[in-house]
């Protein structure tokens, strides 16, 4: 995937010589040329394709992937392989965002990937933010940082009677605390005045909540009451107990 290059040396000459009330602003043309190149990029994971990234990285670019690994030019590129015999999937660029400056333009988007896995359909929605600098006429990638955003699910259906014993208090400190309380469509969570909040079951005793990280277990003492709800945060564990 291209971009014609008088569309880039237009939008660099423009930035360069921009004032600073027009520094957020970038052509509908150059934004959809800029994406187009993107989704070529995300197709050549799927492939391998190198050629798709090469010619717009920097010798310094760097990505920091949703494991928080700092991977490097050097090391992206020749780790690039077709995904494996029988593995298929797409990801596709959506929700784009733009922001600009002289010589800059900050690309955020999100990426969208379905991951036909041996039979198994994985989805997943990515976070990326992109930092395009203009080199010699032409735009070239800085730096690309990716997060993975909570997808929802519509969790399972778990007997009324199973939960029945989870509603109540429980406590983080003695001014904080939240209510759980079971319903026709399973938990629901409420913090202080705020609105109920569903929990989406994993299981009958791990739960979770739709566009937040983590996930929230009951847990039981020796005889078997439920005494503790334990918010598991990028595994660190907030305690709630019951009262």
């Amino acid at each position: 995937m291209t971009i014609p290059r008088p569309r880039w040396l237009l939008l660099c000459f423009a930035l360069l010589g921009a004032t600073p009330a027009a520094w957020a602003q970038v052509a509908p043309a150059d934004s959809a040329a800029l994406i187009a190149t993107t989704q070529g990029m995300m197709d050549a994971i799927v492939t391998g394709d190198t050629t798709a990234w090469a010619p717009w990285l920097l010798p310094q670019w760097f990505l920091t992937d949703e494991e928080g690994h700092h991977i490097t030019r050097a090391e992206f590129i020749p780790d690039m392989h077709p995904i494996p015999t029988g593995q298929s999937g797409e990801i596709k660029v959506v929700n784009p965002h733009f922001a600009a400056a002289p010589g800059v333009i900050v690309f955020s988007y999100d990426a969208d990937e379905v991951h036909h896995f041996y039979d198994q359909v994985l989805r997943t929605r990515f976070h990326a933010t992109d930092t395009w600098v203009g080199q010699a006429g032409a735009w070239k990638m800085l730096a690309s940082q990716v997060t993975a955003l909570p997808t929802p699910i519509e969790g399972r259906h778990i007997d009324k009677r199973l939960l029945d014993p989870y509603t109540g208090s429980y406590r983080l400190t003695p001014e904080i605390a939240l209510t759980i309380a079971v319903g026709d469509s399973g938990l629901t969570m409420t913090r202080g005045s705020g609105a109920p909040q569903r929990l989406y079951a994993i299981d009958d005793r791990i739960f979770i909540r739709h566009g937040v990280r983590g996930f929230w277990l009951f847990e039981r003492d020796q005889h078997g009451a439920v005494v503790r709800l334990v918010n598991w945060r990028d595994n660190n564990a907030v305690v709630w107990r019951r009262e």
